[in-house]
């Protein structure tokens, strides 16, 4: 066992009688909230600064606009509308469809029979790929002639069904949204089996007794006793799916026409490939205060459990 020097043990002592308690916390806290401010705060405020500017990221001399490029993206701006539309309508989709498959596998999962852990290992492993390899791949099985998806459906005779899955502008989102689902469902099953292994199974075994079906079990009894884990669920799945970003630039570049486009590719787009600073550091500032929103409830959530 190590031994602590005497002298150390007394420097300890007398730090803690000389110093009030709460003086010795901000020390401890302080290298913490440099490297906070320096690698968050900093960049952020410097960002919102920027989107009153009028700057094409490279000339030395900024213009100040104040607020135009907020009232431009709002009245002017076509593609923002398209941005926030598909963001919109993705967070929906994804509070839904990914959260729902990800709480039947956990329900499946969680009956004990062979190969469960296998099973699990498999429906989890696409969550701990990367977006760009899963835009990747899916690239791939989507494409017009060489893909899985349209020489599957050639080899069973469902050749009306054959589409260009991503440069068709009505279905392109669907398509990379298909896309997502397959790497999104990973994490909320791994929460929701989670949750359901805390449920004591004398709760479950006293519902039946009682008289209720599988169904309602699961809607009266499981549920409710899911509400922590669903709701970090749905905040984890929230946030996430406002950043949404990596898949829609490697799998359509925010295409065809820009149908696909949003808020975190349009921020991009704007930035550097339009030389607008100011426009995008706007969209970055909608973007934080839409992130907020379902942020801040969460993290008060977790602080009061």
């Amino acid at each position: 066992m190590t031994s602590i020097p005497v002298d150390l043990k007394a420097g300890s002592l007398t730090m803690r009688r000389t110093l009030p308690q709460s003086l010795v916390a901000w020390l401890f806290l302080a290298p913490a909230a440099v490297i906070f401010a320096v690698v968050l705060i900093y960049p952020m405020t410097y960002s919102a600064w920027l989107s009153l500017f009028q700057w094409d990221g490279v000339s030395p001399n900024k213009v100040w606009v104040g607020v135009e490029n907020y009232v431009e993206l709002f009245t002017a701006n076509r593609v923002f509308w398209i941005a926030l539309k598909n963001n919109v309508f993705w967070s929906l989709l994804s509070l839904v469809i990914p959260t729902g498959i990800g709480l039947g596998l956990a329900l499946l999962l969680n009956m004990a029979f062979r190969g469960s852990s296998f099973f699990r290992s498999v429906f989890y492993f696409p969550a701990i790929l990367s977006m760009s390899i899963v835009g990747l791949i899916w690239s791939w099985m989507y494409h017009p002639t060489l893909g899985l998806i349209n020489q599957s459906l050639a080899a069973i005779g469902l050749t009306g069904l054959e589409n260009n899955w991503l440069s068709d502008p009505s279905i392109a989102l669907y398509s990379v949204f298909v896309a997502a689902t397959w790497h999104n469902a990973g994490l909320p099953m791994l929460l929701f089996l989670a949750g359901l292994q805390t449920i004591p199974k004398e709760v479950m075994e006293a519902s039946r007794i009682d008289g209720a079906t599988r169904l309602q079990g699961f809607w009266f009894v499981t549920f409710p006793m899911l509400r922590e884990t669903t709701m970090v669920v749905v905040a984890i799945t929230a946030i996430n799916s406002l950043k949404v970003y990596d898949i829609i630039y490697v799998m359509t570049y925010g295409g065809p026409a820009n149908r696909t486009q949003v808020l975190g590719t349009w921020m991009y787009f704007l930035t550097y490939n339009h030389n607008e600073v100011g426009l995008g550091t706007a969209i970055a500032v909608i973007l934080f205060g839409l992130t907020l929103f379902f942020a801040i409830p969460y993290t008060r959530h977790m602080v009061r459990n």
